[in-house]
């Protein structure tokens, strides 16, 4: 049995369940909906309840990456103990909210790295901190992402851009080469002007990085890396509605983070005369 860190299995089963069938993705819904009672469910009860087949339970579990129904159950009674008790209601009024919110997210922080690989972001710094040219792509709610990554890189010498139009997105990426770099930041994995970016920026040759919260959505498998974090609670639906964007924030922050490290004293210097003139335009 492959090893699967805690709170992987629901991770997975949000993060693949648009790539799904149909009918897998009403078994898929019956996994997340009944999660703490699956341990007690037979393959034939959860078929029931999902209105499919036994036999489309087990592909479900397959298409999701797993061997079958019985390794899914095991690890999803498994994570169950990791799982913090639950939070009580909130305090009534905007702060109680804010509190409840801080308190949610640091609960769920394993759960959003259950997803990520660490090759892939050992490979992701590496391309980062060596490309000739960095262009950082961002659409929609995650166009200030993309604008906070170029920002940050740059303040540690790595010259960074984000192009806002999406046409000169698109012109920008036919004209890069095999030494540059693309990352593109999509919740979703599915805005079809960043796919198009994409598709540009890999005809020309240049290194696409993903950062998105669904793993086999079109943007991740058309990126030649692919960094996958995402809010545990949220479906589909809830990351084009809510559109939360938390977790690939604060992937950004630990990407720059790492490319920091890794340039070492070049990094150093250029964040000094970063800071030089960040303190000319500080008010008394």
């Amino acid at each position: 049995m492959t090893e699967r860190r805690p709170g992987e299995v629901i991770a997975t089963i949000r993060s693949l369940l648009p790539s799904l069938l149909p009918t897998e993705q009403a078994v898929a819904a019956v996994l997340l909906e009944r999660s703490s009672e699956i341990v007690e469910l037979s393959s034939q009860q959860v078929a029931e309840l999902a209105g499919a087949s036994r036999a489309t339970v087990v592909r479900t579990c397959q298409s999701l990456g797993f061997t079958g129904y019985q390794q899914l159950r095991v690890l999803l009674a498994r994570d169950a103990g990791y799982r913090p008790a639950e939070q009580a209601p909130a305090p009534d009024g905007a702060a109680g909210i804010v509190a409840q919110t801080f308190t949610h997210l640091a609960d769920r922080v394993g759960d959003m790295l259950a997803l990520l690989d660490a090759d892939a972001v050992q490979r992701a710094v590496e391309v980062l901190a060596v490309a000739r040219r960095v262009v950082a792509i961002g659409n929609g709610l995650s166009a200030p992402l993309a604008l906070d990554a170029a920002a940050r890189l740059t303040s540690v010498g790595r010259a960074s851009e984000a192009p806002l139009d999406v046409i000169g997105q698109q012109i920008t990426a036919r004209l890069l080469g095999e030494e540059d770099a693309v990352l593109v930041i999509s919740g979703s994995g599915s805005n079809a002007s960043t796919l198009r970016t994409v598709d540009a920026a890999t005809a020309a040759g240049a290194t696409v990085i993903a950062v998105t919260a669904f793993a086999r959505s079109p943007i991740a498998q058309a990126a030649g890396i692919s960094l996958v974090v995402t809010m545990p609670d949220l479906t589909f639906r809830d990351e084009i509605t809510l559109a939360s964007r938390l977790p690939q924030a604060i992937l950004i922050e630990g990407l720059v983070a790492a490319v920091t490290h890794r340039l070492g004293d070049a990094a150093t210097r250029a964040k000094t005369l970063a800071l030089d003139a960040i303190s000319d335009n500080l008010a008394e």
